[in-house]
């Protein structure tokens, strides 16, 4: 599970003026992770529900 939590997280050594852009950062990457782990799933469950009604 850390290998998985370490390919979305970036480990760059990266300076930010301030605190909150660290963590804007942190929660952009996690925002755009999650719009893709969404619409795979999405995706899957409407080729699933449309063959399912299409027998």
């Amino acid at each position: 599970m850390n290998n998985l939590l370490k390919e979305f997280v970036s480990n760059e050594p990266r300076n930010f003026s301030f605190k909150i852009g660290k963590d804007l950062a942190s929660s952009l990457s996690g925002f755009v992770a999650g719009i893709i782990v969404a619409s795979i799933v999405w995706y899957t469950s409407i080729l699933f529900l449309s063959d399912f009604f299409t027998k």
